[in-house]
């Protein structure tokens, strides 16, 4: 293993620039540090000298391929910023060696033990100083804005991408006594407050949106099938996943004959409605702060990150994984989320170990010239997403990392954003009368639970006459 006094930060890799450390501190937590190589050996990272190993992987590249090699290997070598809460290097190499399936994965680990922490310190401080059967105030403000600047501006995508890779990869040994119910606690307990229903995640992503590989309608959360430059469309799939995940999820594991699967979606959404109803009776101000808030931002941050990542699809074969998704590299936010940048390597294999990603990307890069594939640099989706409903596709063409031996003009590639932003309704199977049934269904639900007394049903219920009208409009 590689000493920290071995490690040099490559020329490729931009300067911070003068802050204080706290301000840079704080900075950090939204933006990380992009400016050297920081892995670490304690946090369970690629043995190689960063230095050495880069300038290996660069001596190999082919010259049009230098560009894309030098980026990717910002986020190969980058300074992890998912685990903001770190233990003595003692404990963690404990846990790294004798808890974990992966000794890779402790920031992962890290990264939840964190966010567990704060919202039992958020929830015990909601229930502590808001009185049961007070209303709006000053205190609850303040607490409700706490909560959702640490929550989703600091946590949010760090909790998220952390469970999405936990879903994909076993976390905790399976020789751990009780593993399957430590594996299963953040889909099942923390998702929750980041809107995520119990249960339901794996059965959505890693059962349905992969199985079914962004082609709706088949998987509710396929875009190929919507004009991916229009903010009216990305209202619309916010709106039918929103709206048809519940009923849709089961009824989905039914069809692909996984009846362990739409039995357990049932059960765990019975006992999600349940704790809404009874922690909503027991203290509304808390529930609102910590569950109601979140259950409706949630659907619609999933899903517009989810809308980002698939928004670029390749008419020529839009099932193909290089075609119907993006890389993006050298970002800061892959900082935070496990390399989600790396779309297009998860597509291609959905349990390529989250810090391997770059990699696979450098080694992959004939196969990714070949297939056309789209790779952005110093871009998160929001970003990309903003430049595409925006109609800078030629400011975006300047973040295009060419892979071809003969790089296309701006022109060309403006051409070819416009090409692959087209809908494609024909690539999926059609909204046969069963979906529409389910579809239907779940509408009625919504408005019966809000007529029933359900506060948090209120969101789906006003969505359910805007779905309809988005729907006579994108028809």
């Amino acid at each position: 293993r590689h000493t920290r006094r071995d490690r040099q930060p490559l020329p490729s890799l931009s300067p911070t620039g003068a802050h204080h450390p706290m301000l840079r501190t704080v900075r950090h937590l939204l933006f990380p540090d992009l400016s050297s190589y920081g892995a670490e050996p304690g946090m369970g990272l690629l043995d190689p000298d960063p230095a050495e190993h880069a300038r290996e992987l660069l001596a190999a590249a082919k010259p049009h391929h230098r560009r894309a090699v030098e980026l990717a290997l910002c986020d190969l070598y980058g300074r992890r910023a998912e685990a903001i809460v770190r233990l003595p290097r003692g404990v963690e190499r404990a846990l790294a060696h004798r808890l974990l399936h992966d000794p890779r994965d402790l920031p992962l680990l890290l990264n939840f033990i964190q966010c567990g922490l704060w919202l039992a310190f958020s929830l015990t401080l909601q229930l502590t100083l808001l009185p049961r059967d007070g209303g709006l105030s000053a205190r609850a403000v303040g607490l409700f804005v706490v909560h959702v600047v640490v929550t989703w501006a600091i946590l949010g995508q760090r909790f998220i991408l952390g469970m999405h890779f936990a879903a994909h990869r076993t976390l905790i040994s399976p020789r751990v006594p009780g593993a399957a119910l430590l594996n299963a606690l953040p889909q099942l307990v923390l998702a929750n407050f980041w809107g995520m229903p119990a249960g339901m995640y794996y059965l959505h992503h890693v059962v349905m949106h992969h199985a079914s590989n962004n082609l709706f309608s088949w998987d509710l959360s396929g875009t190929n099938s919507y004009r991916r430059d229009s903010p009216l469309a990305l209202l619309h799939y916010i709106a039918n996943f929103a709206l048809h995940t519940f009923l849709y999820l089961p009824y989905y594991a039914v069809v692909k004959r996984r009846f362990g699967l739409a039995g357990f979606a049932l059960g765990s959404t019975g006992a999600y409605f349940a704790a809404f109803h009874a922690l909503h009776a027991y203290h509304p101000a808390a529930f609102w702060i910590s569950l109601g808030f979140s259950s409706v931002l949630g659907p619609v941050a999933l899903m517009a990150g989810n809308f980002g990542q698939h928004q670029f699809i390749n008419p020529a074969d839009p099932a193909d994984n290089y075609g119907l998704t993006v890389n993006l590299v050298k970002a800061p936010f892959n900082m935070l989320t496990f390399n989600d940048g790396y779309h297009i390597v998860h597509h291609l294999n959905s349990v390529c170990h989250w810090s391997e990603m770059p990699l696979q990307f450098i080694k992959n890069l004939d196969k990714y010239e070949k297939h056309d594939a789209l790779v952005f640099h110093s871009l998160d989706y929001n970003e990309m997403s903003a430049l595409i409903y925006t109609r800078q596709l030629r400011k975006l063409a300047s973040y295009c990392v060419q892979l071809r031996a003969e790089p296309r003009t701006t022109d060309q590639l403006v051409a070819l954003f416009e090409e692959r932003l087209q809908p494609l309704p024909q690539a999926g199977a059609p909204l046969d009368l069963p979906k529409k049934s389910i579809f239907g269904l779940q509408q009625l639900l919504w408005l019966g639970l809000y007529a029933g007394g359900m506060p948090s049903a209120i969101f789906p219920a006003l969505m359910v006459p805007v779905f309809a009208a988005l729907s006579l409009v994108e028809a």
